[in-house]
């Protein structure tokens, strides 16, 4: 018996089409991945509560009084 070797075109494309699609997946991740703002990488602003502007602030609003809890 002589075995040769059977060449199958059908497994070289399917790694064909996985190499094309490991490369589409992976430009799908680096561009969902990356800021799509440049002051996302800013830091966040000091203050005790996350940089809101309340209004017991009196530097953002020196008129507002807190008003009595009953």
């Amino acid at each position: 018996m002589s075995a040769e070797k059977h060449s199958d075109a059908s497994t070289k494309w399917l790694v064909f089409f996985f190499v094309c699609f490991a490369f589409v997946l992976l430009g799908i991740v680096i561009f969902f991945a990356r800021p799509f703002d440049s002051q996302q990488s800013q830091p966040a602003p000091s203050g005790g509560h996350g940089g809101m502007i309340l209004p017991q602030d009196g530097e953002y609003a020196p008129h507002a009084q807190r008003l009595p809890v009953a």
